[in-house]
């Protein structure tokens, strides 16, 4: 009978921080837009995702396409993005280029998929 009460108290212990665990992460999506390209196939380059309040860091490059999908806590974060782009323009011509993405404050604390788009900056 102990055996049981202690397994049932075990049980609702661990589905208890279960929940709470799944309530303070969420996934970001940052997506990368320029005026210059008209389609954006492939990014390489890597991404620094830096809490602001506890300067935690979040190093990735996985992008798809020129989408980045995270799971992070909910919080505020400063994204700088540095790598290179092949993208094609309005007249169809293919370009590969060096860029960069930033922003000091954007909020990812949404309980579902955040979307942010970031700017790309061309170095060249």
């Amino acid at each position: 009978m102990k055996q049981l009460i202690c397994c049932m108290m075990a049980l609702v212990l661990f589905s208890a921080c279960h929940q709470e665990e799944n309530t303070i992460f969420t996934t970001a999506s940052i997506t990368l837009v320029s005026n210059e390209a008209a389609n954006i196939g492939r990014v390489q380059a890597q991404a620094q995702i830096t809490n602001v309040n506890t300067r935690q860091t979040t190093t990735t490059a996985a992008f798809n396409g020129a989408t980045l999908q995270v799971e992070l806590l909910r919080g505020a974060y400063e994204i700088l993005i540095e790598g290179v782009a092949t993208y094609t323009d309005a007249n169809g011509t293919e370009h590969i280029r060096q860029f960069r993405a930033q922003t000091d404050y954007v909020e990812l604390a949404a309980m579902d998929t955040n979307v942010t788009t970031l700017n790309m900056i061309f170095l060249d």
